[in-house]
């Protein structure tokens, strides 16, 4: 753990290192370049911003360019390499950046390819989660109706299904569907007691109360139809096993687990914040490794329940933060984050 003084000197350090944000260029039709999801300019302008209010200077290019650039050795130097190389198709596609940023010795955020193959497939994640004691879904056969399909490496709900399905297994995880809420917790370093803690999770919590609701890919565009809460108790024994379990894979700077909260009632409860989240209601259902920060998300919502909270783990750090770098925008302080706790990984 260290004091306000110290933190504040880190800080200042990072000013004027090099960032480079690779993204995915729209009309790229290489193979292993497929993806379902295109990055929007929203996002992309929202690390660009971070970049400069850190006093840093930015280097955007495409996931091609930045690789034939490695190549043939005419990239410049660069302190650090954001990876927007995400929403392939292909999970293997996914770890290009990180792959050839470790081959060239420059810390990619938020993380290392090994953590993207073994986090980003579900099957493996589960199989971890459940290793580690943490409730996971009971695996169904596919003729069982009260299930769940979720193909192993599309995210954002895309491909989700409910009910008995016609699908190739192999290709996805088919479980036991829980009733109850769905929720989503962010993990993100904490410089000041040097290690992972996490946001306040974020519940999503629908207008029809209908604990059978999920938050699918229709749900995902229609944000009318549901409400979004931050949790402000999680039970410490839950918060120390997800804390574990993402640093299995590692997860060093950021990510999020998204799970279900399990209720026995008939109709969900408008109270639910003021409820802790406790481990025998918790399911594990994914961890990501490379999560979208954009605008009004759940990383937006929970560091901002963070930053005015002063019981909140995170309060004194984004408060000390906030005396070098004015701004709250959250890509700022999550990029900042990864850049300390990067520091210290070896390469």
């Amino acid at each position: 753990m260290i004091n306000a003084t110290k933190y504040k000197q880190i800080l200042n350090n990072l000013k004027g290192k090099t960032i480079a944000i690779v993204y995915i260029f729209e009309n790229e039709d290489a193979p292993g370049f497929q993806h379902y999801w295109v990055w929007k300019s929203d996002i992309i302008t929202g690390w660009m911003l971070a970049i400069q209010e850190l006093g840093c200077v930015p280097f955007i290019l495409d996931v091609r360019t930045f690789s034939q650039k490695a190549i043939h050795r005419t990239l410049p130097t660069i302190d650090y390499v954001i990876n927007l190389n995400c929403g392939s198709v292909k999970l293997s596609a996914m770890s290009l950046i990180p792959s050839m940023c470790s081959f060239l010795g420059i810390p990619c955020i938020p993380c290392d390819a090994a953590s993207i193959v073994t986090s980003e497939n579900k099957y493996i994640s589960n199989l971890l989660a459940t290793a580690l004691a943490l409730n996971v879904p009971k695996s169904l056969p596919v003729t069982c109706e009260n299930g769940i399909y979720r193909p192993l490496n599309l995210g954002s709900s895309i491909g989700v299904r409910r009910g008995c399905v016609e699908v190739n297994t192999d290709e996805g995880v088919y479980q036991e569907f829980i009733p109850g809420y769905d929720i989503t917790i962010p993990i993100v370093y904490n410089p000041m007691l040097q290690g992972l803690d996490i946001l306040p999770p974020i519940l999503y919590l629908p207008k029809s109360l209908n604990p059978n609701w999920i938050y699918g890919e229709n749900e995902k565009n229609n944000d009318d139809s549901f409400s979004t809460i931050p949790i402000l108790n999680v039970e410490l024994s839950l918060k120390k096993e997800l804390l574990s379990f993402a640093r299995i894979f590692p997860i060093n700077s950021f990510g999020r687990i998204d799970a279900r909260i399990k209720t026995c009632d008939t109709e969900l409860s408008n109270e639910i914040e003021h409820v802790c989240l406790r481990r025998k209601d918790f399911y594990f259902i994914e961890i990501n490794s490379m999560p979208t920060i954009e605008p009004e998300d759940s990383f937006e919502l929970a560091y901002t329940t963070a930053r005015n909270d002063p019981q909140n783990c995170f309060f004194n750090c984004i408060q000390t933060y906030l005396e070098v770098f004015p701004s709250k925008r959250i890509n700022s302080f999550i990029l900042s984050s990864s850049m300390i706790a990067l520091a210290k990984a070896k390469y």
